[in-house]
């Protein structure tokens, strides 16, 4: 099998990798963490120039084509400077979730703001008593003559400080099947709660009393398909900060000197070393793997629920055993290591964590048999 990039992607991959070449470092990072949204407008703008921010759209849509090796090339290199940049939940999660459930109306007025840079799309689905059951909401909406009034509250919504528009999984009154609306972020019927998650990324937990909402097309097969889509996406970040933590712990021990050697020349870490390099093409092929079912369905699902379990617990693997062998430095933010192991503990339990993906991917393997 070709495991090589096509021309287009390769291109598209060193797009990004010069993007962070040029915008990118621990100090940078850190600055842009700083600021209010969690990341620096001015480079939010230069994506959106370079028509980077369509890459997760299809063609109809206005985007570069939207196949799952788009979404792995592009995310997988972000990883690798660990990226602040909302790629997830604005691109993956938020245009997403548009175009799979959307209008036509509603498509023809976000996505054209969403690939500019000027609208932000957050999707609103945790709940406190679903965890990550994502399709069993206890929202409610009711239904108004001019559309829904939607209450209840949720949780842990990914770039909901910054938001222009929301789209809300809630239960219709009288109805077994959830729908999916969009509420305007400025609703007064909204109130907010921002805080930041350990990689310094923005969330909210949202209250919604008889905020104003309008129903989309799609319900609970759209939300498995977008969700599906960003744990492939997280996928490939991870194995981006694998790639960036391993290389930096390389150079580490073939730089650091103790007892008069390399800290590489010992044979226990090249040992660990060794052992870290295994996991990392694991990862690297589990992606692949999730990639190639390209076809959809169960299988599909599967796949990306079994490499992101694999990928999660080697990316937390790599990143602890990075940090360790940095020494003391690697606790601290002075680089990019320290960084991205606070960017792997985000990403790992995104929408489920390993255990939860491992119960997910048996359930779909039996149901395939």
């Amino acid at each position: 099998m070709n495991f090589d990039l096509s021309e287009e992607n390769a291109l598209l991959r060193d797009l990004v990798l010069r993007f962070g070449a040029d915008h990118y470092g621990p100090a940078k990072r850190l600055a842009y963490v700083r600021e209010p949204t969690g990341f620096d407008p001015a480079n939010w703008r230069t994506l959106a120039q370079t028509g980077l921010l369509a890459f997760a759209l299809p063609h109809e849509a206005g985007g570069f084509g939207g196949a799952d090796v788009d979404v792995m090339t592009v995310m997988e290199a972000m990883g690798r400077f660990v990226a602040v940049e909302p790629l997830l939940p604005s691109i993956i999660l938020g245009a997403g979730a548009l175009f799979e459930a959307g209008t036509e109306a509603q498509r023809g007025t976000l996505l054209p703001g969403i690939v500019s840079g000027t609208d932000f799309v957050s999707l609103a689905l945790f709940e406190r008593q679903g965890r990550y059951r994502l399709t069993d909401p206890a929202c409610r909406a009711v239904a108004l003559d001019d559309g829904y009034a939607i209450s209840g509250t949720k949780q842990m919504v990914l770039g909901g400080g910054f938001a222009t528009h929301l789209i809300v999984s809630a239960r219709p009154e009288g109805e077994r099947e959830i729908r999916l609306f969009l509420v305007d972020a400025a609703d007064r019927g909204l109130a907010y709660r921002n805080y930041r998650l350990a990689d310094g990324s923005v969330a909210s937990d949202i209250g919604f009393a008889d905020a104003r909402a309008q129903p989309m097309r799609g319900g609970s097969d759209a939300l498995v398909a977008i969700l599906a889509r960003a744990r492939l996406a997280i996928c490939a970040e991870l194995v981006g900060l694998i790639d960036m933590m391993f290389d930096a712990t390389l150079d580490h021990l073939r730089t650091r000197h103790q007892f008069g050697q390399p800290l590489g020349a010992f044979q226990a870490i090249q040992h660990r070393m060794a052992d870290c390099y295994a996991r990392a093409e694991l990862a690297r092929s589990q992606l692949y793997r999730a990639v190639g079912h390209a076809g959809g369905g169960a299988e599909r699902e599967a796949a990306i629920a079994g490499a992101k379990a694999y990928i999660a617990q080697s990316a937390m693997h790599i990143a602890e055993e990075a940090v360790q062998l940095h020494g003391g430095i690697g606790t601290t933010e002075e680089l990019l290591v320290g960084q991205g192991f606070k960017r792997v503990l985000t990403l790992a339990s995104l929408f489920g964590d390993a255990d939860w993906e491992i119960d997910t991917y048996l359930g779909l393997t039996d149901r395939a048999c």
